[in-house]
């Protein structure tokens, strides 16, 4: 956008603004109902449309979307370009659903590794959390999809988040927990920030006038929205003095008539009203909605090209942690073991408002299959039961009576499954986490879902069935025969520690390829005029595997891949981890089969971190994350070498929990306290000696690297940029990408430092023998440190190193410089 069109717009919104009556500004500052703002159609200004991200478009109607890796996996590509060009597919998804913001990216810190929502947030680090959540915003917001960058501020675990007061020293909130903020809202200006359900030091983040007023809107100078969490807005007056400018969702619980009735009392001022109304006046113009919304030509519903990208950013965020002997890439001319039911039902994204209806799932077996069946032999075996919840049905059980996968939905605008049904598909994933809108009934939103197709299961034996609802009552029939009604007994609980949700159970004895007929029926009797969040899950626990039968498949087999992870079920948002354990029986199993047969890579399916006891008996190990629709095709890609792995760990893998430096303060209270300071994720292991499992930026690869010949200036004054340059060789045989990263140690601190913090990186692909110049610019406020006495940023002169490398504890060149005043 030119400077004229900028002007020219901004004078346009507050023409707009100065047209509005009181009562219509303040209708702009709450959500009409769950996802969409209060339109004013007197002045032709019409509703804006949010949707939950950020692994992908999460559509209301619980539509089919591209599922793409999760946060931490996209950051363990250390790849921003790649990054973009994700977050705009997703953009393009957003538009062809109309969608103006996408509820994403969410960079907070990973502080301990049993963080629910790890797996969306990017790292351990700052910086790379910065770059990463820039890139993903620039992407979206290069479609003319607004942003909300999230969750503002210290929201780190999921215990207690709703109340929880995060209780950190003002400099430590700066230099980790602010920093990736704050360079995404200077690099990319992000449409809209949502603030966070926790307490910051005693006060709620909603009406945190330090954070918001002061350090966001104030010292940054941001220009956009911030947008409460859906129900965080706590205070009326606290919320409007305090920086908030629009709550969600709605109708409006704490702004609205609240506001209006402080405001009449002169309790605030109609100027703070003002502010608050013009900036989302911006978001909506910025949306493209005063000019009749044009991006609507630019949107892309799912496929091949998504799907490819999906597939190439999943294969290029596997980190390999191991590869002795060079068992990988395989090389099998016999017999292959594939061990493991994350091989056949993987785990592809988290649980919780991130979570996408998929628009299919490629497993890892399915896609080994394909890769090298012709060449070898491939058993499979589920080994050992991995989930410690009910996952979701497998659509490979399902059928529709004209042979597709999935069951035949038919949705009703009545809850009485009466009439003609005004929508009529295929659907394969019956896990719903908000469907249903395109059915309710235009007076009293009630709607009804009925599911019809084919049961056959892969086993015989007792087959549990859970149901997960958030209306009264479901029901489910097998051959005719009601297995779960209203009769059922149920479990009340809270999802999210927000939503209200049913839990009913009912098993029943099954024979392995028998076809069974299957209705499943869900009735909203309605909300009145507020849109209800519909959730419905259709889970189904199989009969237990056969561990015997794996330990003789690993037997014959020249290698062996063991997929290992905590579930499908364990990493959502609203809980915490139990631990960082692997469930016993999957430990145990890859202990034995490693006894058995040297040849053994464990493939780990999960999105953060877990201990490893046979770390050093199996020859190799490959994270995998939670990667999103494509993962299995990415997988496979890396374990057969048509990919050369180039990720690098986003977060330091642990050898125990208890080495983590949150484990003392960790979960905390009503107050968490940030015990450990400055020193989060690898800054505690380097500084305390201890030694990890993987530091934070390993990643092997198949070929080999190089680092020489470094170059950087012996002095540069304070708050300079300086400009690194080095050369990285490929010495291997094969192409491939490394990621040069640069460490900054201060060698006479006069303040307490960290041992070395990453300042820059840089990821490079080359041929064989091939060598590039590498230049690096590290920041100048990266030799700076938040001094609280004097209320700024601060650079102390002295001497400074930088260290070189392709890891945090890998870093084979060094270069001193001299700091001035």
């Amino acid at each position: 956008m030119n400077v004229s069109d900028h002007h020219r717009k901004a004078d346009r919104c507050a023409q707009l603004l100065a047209e509005m009556s009181l009562d219509e500004k303040i209708g702009l500052l709450a959500g009409k109902d769950f996802w969409s703002l209060s339109s004013v159609e007197r002045l032709g200004i019409p509703s804006l449309r949010m949707s939950d991200g950020p692994t992908g478009l999460r559509s209301v109607n619980s539509d089919p979307a591209t599922v793409f890796p999760v946060g931490t996996a996209l950051a363990a590509t250390f790849d921003s370009d790649l990054v973009t060009q994700v977050s705009a597919a997703i953009g393009r998804e957003a538009i062809a659903h109309g969608v103006d913001v996408l509820l994403a990216p969410g960079i907070n810190i990973q502080r301990t590794p049993l963080g629910g929502r790890n797996f969306e947030y990017y790292s351990e680090d700052p910086v790379l959390a910065g770059a990463i959540g820039t890139a993903y915003v620039n992407g979206v917001q290069s479609e003319g999809v607004g942003t909300s960058v999230k969750h503002f501020a210290a929201n780190n675990q999921e215990h207690r988040r709703m109340d929880g007061s995060s209780d950190v020293s003002e400099r430590v909130l700066r230099e980790i927990y602010l920093a990736a903020f704050e360079q995404v809202v200077s690099e990319a200006a992000p449409w809209t920030i949502m603030s966070a359900y926790n307490r910051i030091n005693g006060v709620f983040c909603s009406q945190n006038g330090l954070l918001l007023d002061g350090i966001l809107k104030g010292e940054w100078g941001y220009e956009g929205v911030v947008v409460s969490d859906w129900g965080a807005a706590k205070d009326t007056v606290g919320c409007a003095k305090g920086g908030l400018d629009l709550e969600m969702p709605g109708p409006a619980r704490v702004f609205g008539p609240a506001l209006q009735q402080a405001v009449e009392a002169g309790q605030i001022m109609e100027t703070t009203i003002d502010d608050h109304a013009l900036r989302v006046l911006r978001l909506i113009e910025r949306c493209g909605l005063l000019d009749g919304n044009p991006k609507a030509s630019r949107g892309q519903s799912h496929g091949g090209a998504h799907r490819e990208l999906a597939r190439r950013a999943a294969a290029d965020s596997m980190v390999l942690l191991k590869n002795e002997d060079a068992v990988l890439p395989i090389s099998v001319t016999g017999r292959l073991a594939v061990i493991g039911a994350l091989a056949d039902h993987p785990a592809i994204q988290g649980g919780g408002s991130s979570q996408v209806t998929p628009e299919r799932i490629i497993s890892p077996l399915d896609a080994l299959r394909e890769q090298i069946s012709s060449i070898s032999e491939i058993v499979f075996e589920r080994g050992v039961d991995a989930e410690p919840g009910t996952p979701t049905i497998n659509p490979r059980l399902l059928e529709t009576a004209q042979g597709d996968q999935g069951l035949t939905a038919r949705y009703y605008p009545n809850p009485d499954f009466d009439g003609a049904p005004v929508l009529e598909r295929t659907e394969w994933w019956l896990s719903k986490l908000g469907f249903g809108d395109a059915a309710q009934s235009a007076t009293d939103l009630a709607f009804s879902v009925e599911w019809k197709g084919i049961l056959r299961p892969r086993f015989t034996g007792r087959h549990t069935f859970e149901l997960l609802h958030s209306n009264p009552d479901v029901w489910l029939e097998i051959d005719g025969a009601m297995l779960v009604g209203e009769t059922t007994p149920r479990q009340t609980e809270l999802l999210f520690m927000i939503l209200p949700l049913n839990r009913r159970h009912a098993a029943i004895m099954l024979e392995a390829g028998r076809d069974y007929q299957i209705c499943i029926r869900y009735a909203q009797p309605g909300a009145g005029s507020i849109r209800a969040f519909n959730i419905f899950d259709v889970k189904l626990r199989e009969p237990a595997p056969d561990r015997e039968r794996a330990i003789t498949a690993v037997r014959n087999s020249e290698v062996v891949l063991v997929f290992a992870g905590p579930g499908t079920t364990a990493e959502t948002e609203g809980v915490d981890r139990a631990s960082m354990r692997l469930p016993e029986a999957q430990n145990a199993l890859i202990e034995d089969i490693a006894a058995i047969n040297p040849n053994t890579v464990v493939c780990i399916n999960c999105g953060g971190p877990v201990e490893m006891p046979w770390a050093n008996k199996v020859k190799g190990i490959v994270q995998c994350w939670l990667p999103g629709q494509e993962g299995g095709h990415a997988i496979a890609d890396v374990l057969t070498g048509a990919v050369n792995p180039s990720g690098k760990l986003p977060v330091t893998f642990p050898r125990r929990y208890e080495d983590n430096p949150s484990f003392l303060h960790y979960p905390g209270g009503a107050r968490v306290h940030y015990g450990e300071g400055l020193f989060v994720g690898y800054r505690h292991y380097d500084a305390a000696g201890v030694e990890p499992e993987f530091p934070f930026g390993h990643g092997l690869s198949y070929t080999r690297f190089a680092l020489s010949d470094v170059d950087a200036p012996q002095r540069a004054e304070a708050f300079s940029d300086i400009t690194v340059a080095c050369t990285l060789a490929n010495t291997g045989d094969l192409p491939g990408a490394e990621v040069v990263q640069i460490y900054l140690e201060h060698l006479d601190p006069a303040e307490t430092m960290p041992l070395r913090q990453l300042k820059a990186f840089a990821k490079c692909k080359l041929a064989p023998r091939e060598h590039a110049r590498m230049s690096l610019t590290v920041p100048g406020r990266a030799f700076a440190w938040f001094d609280v006495d004097a209320g700024g940023w601060t650079v102390t002169p002295g001497r400074y190193r930088l260290h070189i490398g392709t890891s945090s504890r890998n870093l084979p060149l060094v270069r001193d410089i001299e700091i001035t005043a």
